[in-house]
Protein backbone atom coordinates (compact mmCIF):
# COMPACT_ATOMS: atom_id res chain seq x y z
CA UNK A 1 0.00 0.00 0.00
CA UNK A 2 1.29 3.42 -0.97
CA UNK A 3 1.05 6.55 1.15
CA UNK A 4 -2.54 7.83 1.57
CA UNK A 5 -3.78 9.98 -1.30
CA UNK A 6 -4.11 13.71 -0.71
CA UNK A 7 -7.85 13.48 -1.34
CA UNK A 8 -8.24 10.90 1.44
CA UNK A 9 -6.13 12.99 3.81
CA UNK A 10 -8.31 16.00 2.98
CA UNK A 11 -11.47 14.02 3.76
CA UNK A 12 -9.99 12.96 7.10
CA UNK A 13 -9.00 16.53 7.95
CA UNK A 14 -12.52 17.78 7.31
CA UNK A 15 -13.99 14.97 9.41
CA UNK A 16 -11.62 15.72 12.30
CA UNK A 17 -12.39 19.44 12.08
CA UNK A 18 -16.13 18.78 12.27
CA UNK A 19 -15.88 16.50 15.30
CA UNK A 20 -16.57 17.62 18.86
CA UNK A 21 -15.85 14.45 20.84
CA UNK A 22 -13.55 11.73 19.50
CA UNK A 23 -12.51 8.32 20.77
CA UNK A 24 -9.13 7.01 19.61
CA UNK A 25 -9.18 3.22 19.74
CA UNK A 26 -6.49 0.60 19.19
CA UNK A 27 -6.17 -3.15 19.31
CA UNK A 28 -6.32 -5.65 22.15
CA UNK A 29 -3.07 -6.27 24.05
CA UNK A 30 -1.65 -2.92 22.87
CA UNK A 31 2.04 -2.57 22.09
CA UNK A 32 4.12 0.60 22.17
CA UNK A 33 3.07 1.77 18.72
CA UNK A 34 -0.61 1.33 19.53
CA UNK A 35 -0.25 3.19 22.82
CA UNK A 36 1.96 5.97 21.50
CA UNK A 37 -0.19 6.51 18.41
CA UNK A 38 -3.48 6.59 20.33
CA UNK A 39 -2.22 8.90 23.07
CA UNK A 40 -0.54 11.21 20.54
CA UNK A 41 -3.72 11.47 18.47
CA UNK A 42 -5.94 12.15 21.48
CA UNK A 43 -3.58 14.76 22.92
CA UNK A 44 -3.19 16.49 19.56
CA UNK A 45 -6.96 16.66 19.10
CA UNK A 46 -7.25 18.25 22.54
CA UNK A 47 -4.77 20.90 21.45
CA UNK A 48 -7.22 21.86 18.70
CA UNK A 49 -10.04 22.28 21.24
CA UNK A 50 -11.69 18.88 20.79
CA UNK A 51 -12.71 16.47 23.51
CA UNK A 52 -10.79 13.22 22.94
CA UNK A 53 -9.92 10.04 24.82
CA UNK A 54 -7.68 7.08 24.07
CA UNK A 55 -9.48 3.74 24.54
CA UNK A 56 -7.83 0.38 25.19
CA UNK A 57 -10.18 -2.55 25.93
CA UNK A 58 -7.42 -4.35 27.88
CA UNK A 59 -6.23 -1.24 29.70
CA UNK A 60 -2.76 0.26 29.50
CA UNK A 61 0.32 -1.97 30.00
CA UNK A 62 2.36 -0.82 33.00
CA UNK A 63 5.49 -0.03 31.03
CA UNK A 64 3.69 2.71 29.07
CA UNK A 65 2.11 4.49 32.03
CA UNK A 66 4.90 7.08 32.05
CA UNK A 67 3.73 8.48 28.72
CA UNK A 68 1.91 11.82 28.67
CA UNK A 69 -1.84 11.35 28.71
CA UNK A 70 -1.68 7.81 30.12
CA UNK A 71 -3.74 8.72 33.18
CA UNK A 72 -6.76 9.56 31.00
CA UNK A 73 -6.94 6.22 29.14
CA UNK A 74 -10.34 4.48 29.17
CA UNK A 75 -11.32 0.82 28.73
CA UNK A 76 -14.69 1.57 27.14
CA UNK A 77 -16.10 4.00 24.63
CA UNK A 78 -17.27 7.27 26.23
CA UNK A 79 -20.83 8.45 25.75
CA UNK A 80 -21.60 11.18 23.27
CA UNK A 81 -18.75 10.62 20.80
CA UNK A 82 -19.24 11.74 17.23
CA UNK A 83 -16.00 10.34 15.80
CA UNK A 84 -14.02 7.14 16.19
CA UNK A 85 -10.41 6.95 15.04
CA UNK A 86 -8.65 3.60 14.99
CA UNK A 87 -4.85 3.50 15.06
CA UNK A 88 -2.42 0.62 14.49
CA UNK A 89 -5.25 -1.87 14.00
CA UNK A 90 -5.40 -3.99 10.84
CA UNK A 91 -8.85 -5.55 11.26
CA UNK A 92 -12.09 -4.53 12.91
CA UNK A 93 -12.27 -7.62 15.12
CA UNK A 94 -8.95 -6.75 16.81
CA UNK A 95 -10.67 -3.84 18.54
CA UNK A 96 -12.23 -6.26 20.99
CA UNK A 97 -15.13 -4.90 23.09
CA UNK A 98 -14.49 -1.37 21.83
CA UNK A 99 -15.34 -2.43 18.29
CA UNK A 100 -19.10 -2.33 18.80
CA UNK A 101 -19.34 1.00 16.97
CA UNK A 102 -18.30 1.52 13.37
CA UNK A 103 -15.03 3.45 13.13
CA UNK A 104 -14.79 6.35 10.77
CA UNK A 105 -11.06 7.07 10.33
CA UNK A 106 -8.67 4.11 10.09
CA UNK A 107 -4.95 5.01 10.47
CA UNK A 108 -2.51 2.12 10.20
CA UNK A 109 0.73 0.80 8.70
CA UNK A 110 0.03 -2.94 8.48
CA UNK A 111 0.06 -4.38 4.94
CA UNK A 112 -2.74 -6.75 6.02
CA UNK A 113 -5.11 -3.85 6.87
CA UNK A 114 -8.59 -4.63 5.53
CA UNK A 115 -9.51 -0.95 4.89
CA UNK A 116 -12.51 -1.24 7.19
CA UNK A 117 -12.92 2.48 7.86
CA UNK A 118 -15.09 5.01 6.10
CA UNK A 119 -11.81 6.91 5.61
CA UNK A 120 -8.62 4.86 5.39
CA UNK A 121 -5.14 6.32 5.89
CA UNK A 122 -2.91 3.28 5.51
CA UNK A 123 0.75 3.20 4.51
CA UNK A 124 2.52 -0.17 4.68
CA UNK A 125 5.85 1.52 3.99
CA UNK A 126 5.79 3.35 7.32
CA UNK A 127 7.90 1.75 10.05
CA UNK A 128 5.17 2.41 12.63
CA UNK A 129 1.73 3.95 12.79
CA UNK A 130 3.41 6.64 14.89
CA UNK A 131 5.68 7.50 11.96
CA UNK A 132 2.66 7.65 9.65
CA UNK A 133 0.90 9.99 12.10
CA UNK A 134 3.98 12.21 12.23
CA UNK A 135 3.94 12.42 8.43
CA UNK A 136 0.19 13.05 8.30
CA UNK A 137 0.02 15.60 11.12
CA UNK A 138 0.40 18.75 8.96
CA UNK A 139 -2.19 17.55 6.46
CA UNK A 140 -4.63 16.57 9.19
CA UNK A 141 -4.18 19.83 11.08
CA UNK A 142 -2.84 18.03 14.17
CA UNK A 143 -0.28 20.03 16.18
CA UNK A 144 2.74 18.35 17.78
CA UNK A 145 3.86 19.65 21.16
CA UNK A 146 6.33 17.95 23.51
CA UNK A 147 3.72 15.49 24.88
CA UNK A 148 2.53 14.46 21.42
CA UNK A 149 6.16 14.18 20.27
CA UNK A 150 7.04 11.92 23.20
CA UNK A 151 4.21 9.53 22.37
CA UNK A 152 5.06 9.46 18.67
CA UNK A 153 8.70 8.76 19.46
CA UNK A 154 7.66 5.92 21.78
CA UNK A 155 5.66 4.36 18.96
CA UNK A 156 8.56 4.60 16.53
CA UNK A 157 11.18 3.34 19.00
CA UNK A 158 9.15 0.30 20.03
CA UNK A 159 8.00 -0.79 16.56
CA UNK A 160 11.53 -0.51 15.15
CA UNK A 161 12.90 -2.19 18.32
CA UNK A 162 15.22 0.74 18.88
CA UNK A 163 15.85 1.48 15.17
CA UNK A 164 17.01 -2.11 14.52
CA UNK A 165 14.40 -3.37 12.04
CA UNK A 166 14.70 -3.33 8.27
CA UNK A 167 11.94 -0.71 8.18
CA UNK A 168 14.29 1.86 9.75
CA UNK A 169 14.95 4.33 6.94
CA UNK A 170 16.71 7.70 6.86
CA UNK A 171 13.23 9.25 6.89
CA UNK A 172 12.42 7.46 10.17
CA UNK A 173 15.61 8.77 11.76
CA UNK A 174 14.84 12.28 10.52
CA UNK A 175 11.38 12.06 12.06
CA UNK A 176 12.88 10.91 15.36
CA UNK A 177 15.37 13.77 15.27
CA UNK A 178 12.60 16.30 14.69
CA UNK A 179 10.55 14.84 17.57
CA UNK A 180 13.60 15.24 19.79
CA UNK A 181 13.89 18.85 18.66
CA UNK A 182 10.29 19.31 19.80
CA UNK A 183 11.28 18.10 23.27
CA UNK A 184 10.89 14.30 23.25
CA UNK A 185 13.65 12.61 25.29
CA UNK A 186 14.96 9.67 23.25
CA UNK A 187 17.12 8.22 26.02
CA UNK A 188 14.22 8.15 28.49
CA UNK A 189 11.75 6.70 25.98
CA UNK A 190 14.26 4.05 24.89
CA UNK A 191 15.14 3.05 28.45
CA UNK A 192 11.55 2.82 29.69
CA UNK A 193 10.04 1.05 26.68
CA UNK A 194 12.81 -1.34 25.66
CA UNK A 195 15.39 -1.78 28.42
CA UNK A 196 13.36 -1.91 31.61
CA UNK A 197 11.51 -5.10 32.57
CA UNK A 198 9.61 -5.93 35.73
CA UNK A 199 10.81 -8.73 37.96
CA UNK A 200 7.56 -10.60 37.26
CA UNK A 201 8.16 -10.33 33.50
CA UNK A 202 11.63 -11.86 33.86
CA UNK A 203 10.23 -14.65 35.99
CA UNK A 204 7.60 -15.20 33.30
CA UNK A 205 10.37 -15.37 30.68
CA UNK A 206 12.15 -18.05 32.70
CA UNK A 207 9.20 -20.41 32.27
CA UNK A 208 9.15 -19.93 28.51
CA UNK A 209 12.92 -20.18 28.15
CA UNK A 210 12.79 -23.46 30.04
CA UNK A 211 10.78 -24.85 27.11
CA UNK A 212 12.96 -23.32 24.40
CA UNK A 213 13.31 -25.50 21.29
CA UNK A 214 15.39 -25.01 18.16
CA UNK A 215 15.23 -27.08 15.00
CA UNK A 216 16.24 -26.41 11.41
CA UNK A 217 16.23 -22.64 11.56
CA UNK A 218 13.09 -22.50 13.72
CA UNK A 219 13.15 -21.49 17.39
CA UNK A 220 10.06 -21.54 19.61
CA UNK A 221 8.66 -21.78 23.12
CA UNK A 222 5.35 -21.44 24.93
CA UNK A 223 3.85 -19.75 27.98
CA UNK A 224 0.91 -21.12 29.97
CA UNK A 225 -1.66 -19.62 32.27
CA UNK A 226 0.06 -21.39 35.15
CA UNK A 227 3.36 -19.72 34.15
CA UNK A 228 1.63 -16.36 34.36
CA UNK A 229 0.20 -17.11 37.79
CA UNK A 230 3.49 -18.46 39.12
CA UNK A 231 5.40 -15.39 37.93
CA UNK A 232 2.63 -13.05 39.11
CA UNK A 233 2.74 -11.41 35.71
CA UNK A 234 -0.26 -9.14 35.19
CA UNK A 235 -0.46 -9.06 31.40
CA UNK A 236 -1.89 -11.58 28.95
CA UNK A 237 0.96 -11.23 26.46
CA UNK A 238 4.49 -12.65 26.24
CA UNK A 239 6.16 -9.66 27.97
CA UNK A 240 8.12 -9.11 24.72
CA UNK A 241 9.93 -12.44 25.01
CA UNK A 242 9.42 -12.92 21.26
CA UNK A 243 11.89 -10.11 20.58
CA UNK A 244 14.54 -12.03 22.52
CA UNK A 245 13.82 -15.25 20.61
CA UNK A 246 14.26 -13.34 17.38
CA UNK A 247 17.90 -12.69 18.26
CA UNK A 248 18.90 -16.39 18.41
CA UNK A 249 21.89 -16.96 16.14
CA UNK A 250 21.02 -19.15 13.17
CA UNK A 251 17.25 -18.90 13.63
CA UNK A 252 15.35 -17.85 10.52
CA UNK A 253 11.95 -17.87 12.23
CA UNK A 254 11.04 -17.47 15.90
CA UNK A 255 7.61 -18.00 17.36
CA UNK A 256 5.97 -18.02 20.78
CA UNK A 257 2.62 -19.39 21.89
CA UNK A 258 0.82 -17.78 24.83
CA UNK A 259 -2.15 -19.52 26.43
CA UNK A 260 -5.16 -17.24 27.03
CA UNK A 261 -7.87 -17.51 29.66
CA UNK A 262 -10.65 -17.65 27.06
CA UNK A 263 -9.50 -20.93 25.49
CA UNK A 264 -7.48 -19.31 22.72
CA UNK A 265 -3.75 -19.20 22.10
CA UNK A 266 -1.87 -16.07 21.00
CA UNK A 267 0.88 -16.82 18.49
CA UNK A 268 3.60 -14.33 17.54
CA UNK A 269 6.18 -14.81 14.79
CA UNK A 270 9.42 -12.99 14.01
CA UNK A 271 11.71 -13.74 11.09
CA UNK A 272 14.77 -12.64 9.16
CA UNK A 273 14.80 -11.06 5.70
CA UNK A 274 13.74 -13.42 2.92
CA UNK A 275 10.81 -14.89 4.85
CA UNK A 276 7.23 -13.63 5.25
CA UNK A 277 5.42 -14.49 8.48
CA UNK A 278 2.43 -12.26 7.67
CA UNK A 279 1.29 -14.91 5.20
CA UNK A 280 1.62 -17.54 7.90
CA UNK A 281 -0.42 -15.44 10.32
CA UNK A 282 -3.12 -14.91 7.69
CA UNK A 283 -3.60 -18.70 7.48
CA UNK A 284 -4.80 -18.51 11.08
CA UNK A 285 -6.92 -15.37 10.78
CA UNK A 286 -4.14 -13.01 11.88
CA UNK A 287 -1.85 -10.58 10.12
CA UNK A 288 1.01 -8.14 10.50
CA UNK A 289 4.20 -7.44 8.62
CA UNK A 290 6.56 -9.56 6.54
CA UNK A 291 9.01 -9.86 9.44
CA UNK A 292 6.64 -9.65 12.43
CA UNK A 293 3.10 -10.99 12.66
CA UNK A 294 0.62 -12.63 15.00
CA UNK A 295 -2.67 -14.46 15.31
CA UNK A 296 -5.18 -15.41 18.00
CA UNK A 297 -6.14 -19.05 17.48
CA UNK A 298 -9.00 -20.92 19.14
CA UNK A 299 -8.01 -24.17 20.76
CA UNK A 300 -5.92 -25.78 23.46
CA UNK A 301 -2.32 -24.60 23.48
CA UNK A 302 -0.67 -27.98 22.84
CA UNK A 303 -2.84 -28.68 19.79
CA UNK A 304 -2.38 -25.17 18.45
CA UNK A 305 1.38 -25.61 18.87
CA UNK A 306 1.37 -28.76 16.73
CA UNK A 307 -0.68 -27.07 14.00
CA UNK A 308 1.34 -23.85 13.97
CA UNK A 309 4.71 -25.63 14.02
CA UNK A 310 3.61 -27.84 11.12
CA UNK A 311 2.57 -24.83 9.03
CA UNK A 312 5.74 -22.92 9.88
CA UNK A 313 8.00 -25.87 9.04
CA UNK A 314 6.17 -26.35 5.72
CA UNK A 315 6.72 -22.70 4.85
CA UNK A 316 10.41 -22.92 5.77
CA UNK A 317 10.81 -25.97 3.56
CA UNK A 318 9.04 -24.22 0.68
CA UNK A 319 11.33 -21.22 0.93
CA UNK A 320 14.37 -23.47 0.94
CA UNK A 321 17.85 -22.99 2.44
CA UNK A 322 18.97 -19.50 3.45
Amino acid sequence: MAAPAKAEVGKARRRLAAAHHAAVVSHERPDGDAVGSALATALSLRLTGKQAEAVFPDGLPARYRFLPGAATVRRDLPAGIDLIITVDCSTLDRLGPAGVAVPVVNIDHHPTNTLFGQINLVDAQASATAELLYNLAPGLGLPIDVDVATNLLAGIVTDTIGFRTASTTPRVLQAAADLMTRGAALSDVYERTLNQHSLSALRYWSHGLGRLECEGGLVWCSLTLEDRRAAQYGGNDDADLINLLGTVDGARVALILVEQADGRTKVSWRCREGFNVARLAEQFGGGGHDLAAGAMISGERAQVELTVLSATRATLEAVGPA
